[in-house]
């Protein structure tokens, strides 16, 4: 298979780590990599961090 995820470049310096395409072949949705049970925890992880910065956020602007 074919990774088609692009590499993550800091300044001109290309790292190892990947910007995730979610067409991939290897790492998109429905794959294994994508289902795996770790990953589904880290992005449901992930998103209840992000709806709570948006509460957080929200709260904020109604005290002006």
């Amino acid at each position: 298979m074919s990774c088609t995820c692009g590499r993550i470049a800091i300044g001109m310096e290309v790292t190892e780590q990947r910007n995730w395409n979610p067409d991939c072949v290897e790492h998109g949705e429905g794959t294994d990599w994508y289902n795996d049970p770790e990953r589904v925890a880290k992005r449901a992880l992930y998103r209840e961090r992000l709806i709570d910065l948006q509460r957080q956020a929200r709260e904020a602007r109604d005290k002006i």
